[in-house]
């Protein structure tokens, strides 16, 4: 059974990738690595025992053990942090920031956006319906109208007055969200990002990272409402973001 592991395994990731991207109706960011993955693993399969007589292979494996194993580890700590981070704060604030999440077939929210939008919903219906919510998202390759467009459409469509909502339609990415939105919200209340108090809406997997870029880019009072990612999302979406937190912790500045 041993030695067909790998061939099982890179099935696996093979039909997870078809099924999560037939399932959510786009092509999900990140998908297409885990289906290399499988397939690399299936590859592998036929072809690893003659690898294993090959010296240069025996000597890369060897090397590449340790390194393996520390990413490892630090693919479980990150895993341990993703999860365990505070998500949910009801405590009102003067804005609410909700960060963009793609659209399919270039106007439609996605599912992750739609969770968040309803999330934002739910919190001003039940806690706080005086806060100004700053939607934010730019218009990517595959879409026809910005993130913030749609997201604003949706609001005002479940009754949330138009002049209560901020619109940022330019950023493409999460540092870009908290940069180009404190610009929105110092616009609005003239006066320095430190001194409102912003709640952030995003998925849970979200919420370690996007607190952190949030004080990169100089919000101080900030606190989470989160929505819980799609279960048939989870594995791209947490692996994906063990990798994102790596990228945000050595290059988003």
């Amino acid at each position: 059974m041993k030695f067909y592991i790998d061939i099982l395994l890179g099935i696996i990731l093979i039909v997870y990738t078809l099924i999560l991207n037939t399932l959510s109706s786009t092509k999900v960011a990140f998908s297409s690595s885990i289906g290399f993955l499988g397939i690399c693993l299936v590859f592998y399969h036929f072809i690893k025992i003659k690898l294993r007589d090959n010296e240069h292979f025996i000597l890369a494996v060897k090397y590449m053990k340790p390194i393996i194993c520390i990413g490892i580890a630090c693919f479980i700590l990150l895993q341990i942090i993703i999860v365990a981070y505070p998500k949910q704060n009801n405590k009102p604030t003067d804005y609410i920031l909700v960060l963009g999440a793609g659209l399919r077939n270039g106007t439609e929210l996605s599912l992750s956006l739609k969770d968040r939008l309803d999330t934002t919903l739910d919190y001003i219906n039940n806690y706080n319906s005086n806060s100004y919510i700053v939607v934010s998202g730019g218009q990517g390759s595959d879409e026809n109208i910005p993130e913030a467009l749609a997201m604003a459409n949706y609001l005002i469509a479940n009754s949330i007055p138009e002049d209560r909502i901020i619109i940022e339609d330019k950023s493409v990415n999460t540092f870009e969200n908290f940069k180009l939105s404190k610009v929105k919200i110092e616009e609005h209340s003239n006066k320095p990002i430190s001194d409102s108090s912003v709640k952030i809406i995003t998925t849970d997997f979200h919420a370690f990272r996007g607190n952190l870029l949030a004080k990169r880019n100089g919000y101080v009072d900030i606190n989470l409402y989160t929505t819980k990612t799609i279960p048939y999302l989870i594995p791209v979406f947490y692996t994906r973001e063990s990798i994102a937190i790596v990228k945000s912790l050595l290059f988003d500045n």
